[in-house]
């Protein structure tokens, strides 16, 4: 009878309570605010998945202590069990937040939503033909990657990206490897984001396709992968506004002169008739950017939307009306590779011309005696993060995220230095004088910014038409220091008040919690052996549920991790590095048995990243 009579005043009172809807989300209001300021206590701490032992856990004992003797019973426990039920749920709710559900698995789900903002913001768009020439692109650049020949899409292809593959081309020939391809299909094609660039206008979008691809080494069999894979990768292409249209996909012939084009295999995408280079987005859609999903996804928006920087862009324009951001980090990717390409053949003339004496003294001096090779190198990410002005200068700032994996060649042999692809970001200064006359030529795209000549790989920096100096500022951006964050950081503190703006580097991994970092980590560790069986899934979504991801908005990445396209990230903080560390070791030696790609990827992080 005691039982029946309590539920009836339990019922009562939730009756009563959803009567004075006031009260209960007073309740819930009081809920909050605890529960925000248990939040922001765990900000040191690792992530979602633990709980700081002050704030929260005070917070809510004081409004458990307050129900409980300001509350008659039973109502005060029946107000207790809901609101622990509610701050359970939305616990729940906010571990599960992460970048990680936002990596799609097809390119549907990351699509414009609105239809007529692609009217809105292009004139005269058909978005049909545009679909046809990004599928031509991705078709025939498929095809030219594994032929390791870009002649046929040299025409429409940006400097910057032209380099990266060129850079990967020398790398797997002087490995010995080719990327066979096969079954390439796209599975869905969508525009998801569309934006203005000075007078350039940007269109991303996601492609989702099907491959089979296997790298393959008759010398050094050990470097052998591949497999099927369904992927997400977002193709940037860049065009300039107001300019008519032509087709450099689908005919041969000059945009200008209509003279035939001739299959370019230079480093320069120029007629041979009217001299009129076709790859500046002056008559078509250009690709200027590949991205894969993840990096897609994880950009920080801040960075790009600030309000201030638009304004110093602004300024940028008045003295130079063809500077955008996409076409200076184009630049940037190019003069990059460079000297990466230099530093791997011991050749510093390749980078010569882009880069200061000091740089190039500088870099020439760190050359190593062994020879190291890139099995895999990808640019991630290039974004302005710093705009400096000075009496006659302008410097920008440009951070790097690249990704890569190398080996060390000796004799025969070519022995792993990294077990899986690793990351690093560093901080490019550019430096250009201002007020100078507009360039005839195209520093990097190997013509003289002064007379328009062609140019050769060379260590002398003079043009040999015009004696011009090509590593002036006067005439183009030219690489002036390279600095890790902390270096930059130091340069930020000893020059903040000649920057006009400036953006912390660290904001470029912000929208990583510790968590994310650990989780993608622990990914790679379980895939380290180019295994990733359904046993080993099964463990990892155990390790998701624990540390509260949401399972389906996941899957993406797990995916990635089994056609080893993630990469070991780590925060700056030493501190966390050293505790995602402790974390990788404890996956590995989960089975009691570190195998030898796990223990080379637990060396290569230790060396790497906690020295």
């Amino acid at each position: 009878m005691k039982i029946k009579a309590n539920l009836k005043k339990v019922t009562q009172f939730l009756f009563w309570i959803s009567q004075r809807r006031w009260l209960f989300l007073l309740l819930i209001g009081i809920f909050f605010i605890f529960l925000d300021f248990s939040l922001f206590s765990r900000a040191g701490g690792a992530g979602g998945s633990s709980r700081s032992s002050g704030g929260g856990g005070d917070g809510i004992g004081a409004l458990i202590y307050f129900i409980l003797y300001v509350i008659p019973f039973p109502y005060n426990f029946i107000t207790i069990i809901i609101i622990l039920i509610i701050y359970a749920y939305t616990n729940r709710k906010v571990k599960q937040k992460s970048v990680f559900n936002h990596v799609p698995g097809d390119a549907q789900s990351r699509k414009i939503n609105d239809p007529g903002i692609i009217n809105n913001h292009l004139q005269d768009f058909d978005e049909e033909q545009f679909y046809s020439k990004v599928r031509t692109a991705f078709i025939r650049i498929q095809q030219a990657w594994m032929e390791q020949d870009l002649s046929k899409v040299r025409k429409f292809i940006s400097d910057g990206v032209y380099q990266r593959f060129h850079t990967q081309f020398k790398m797997m020939q002087l490995l010995d490897q080719k990327n066979i391809i096969d079954d390439l299909q796209i599975l869905d094609m969508q525009i998801s984001k569309i934006e203005a660039d000075g007078q350039y206008d940007i269109i991303d979008v996601a492609i989702q396709a099907h491959i089979i691809d296997h790298f393959k080494s008759t010398k050094h069999p050990s470097l052998q992968s591949g497999g099927d894979e369904i992927f997400v990768e977002y193709w940037s292409f860049l065009k300039k506004r107001g300019t008519k249209t032509a087709d450099l996909y689908h005919s041969n012939n000059c945009p200008k002169c209509g003279a035939e084009l001739t299959e370019m295999s230079g480093e320069i995408s120029k007629c041979e008739f009217c001299q009129t280079i076709t790859n500046l987005g002056e008559f078509d859609w250009v690709l200027a950017e590949i991205t894969q999903a993840d990096d897609y996804v994880t950009g920080n928006p801040r960075l790009n939307n600030n309000q201030h920087l638009k304004k110093q862009l602004k300024l940028l324009r008045q003295e130079n009306p063809d500077f955008a951001v996409q076409l200076l980090e184009d630049k940037v990717s190019n003069g990059y590779l460079q000297i990466l390409t230099s530093r791997v053949l011991k050749k510093p003339e390749i980078m010569r011309r882009f880069v200061s004496d000091q740089v190039y003294e500088k870099i020439k001096a760190s050359f190593s005696s062994d020879q190291i090779v890139y099995n895999r190198l990808y640019l991630n990410d290039v974004t302005l993060i710093g705009i400096q002005s000075l009496d006659t200068q302008n410097i920008l700032a440009v951070a790097v995220k690249s990704s890569y994996q190398r080996v060390k060649l000796a004799g025969n042999k070519a022995q792993h230095i990294d077990g899986q692809l690793m990351s690093k970001t560093e901080i490019l200064l550019l430096t250009h004088n201002k007020n100078q006359f507009l360039p005839k030529g195209f520093l990097y795209s190997h013509s003289c910014p002064s007379c328009g000549g062609p140019l050769e790989d060379t260590p002398d920096i003079k043009c040999s038409y015009c004696d011009a100096v090509l590593n002036s500022p006067d005439h183009e951006w030219i690489i002036t220091d390279i600095q890790s964050i902390h270096e930059y950081q130091g340069y930020l503190k000893t020059n903040q008040a000649s920057f006009d703006y400036k953006a912390d580097p660290t904001l470029l991994d912000s929208l990583y919690g510790v968590r994310d970092f650990a989780f993608n980590n622990v990914l790679i560790m379980i895939a380290a052996d180019g295994i990733f069986d359904p046993e080993e899934k099964e463990f990892a979504e155990k390790i998701a549920r624990k540390w509260g991801y949401n399972i389906n908005r996941i899957q993406p990445m797990f995916e990635m991790a089994k056609n080893g396209r993630l990469v070991i990230r780590m925060p700056e903080s030493p501190k966390q590095r050293r505790k995602i560390y402790k974390l990788m070791e404890k996956t590995a030696a989960i089975d009691h048995n570190v195998s030898p790609e796990e223990e080379l990827l637990l060396n290569n992080v230790k060396m790497t990243y906690l020295q």
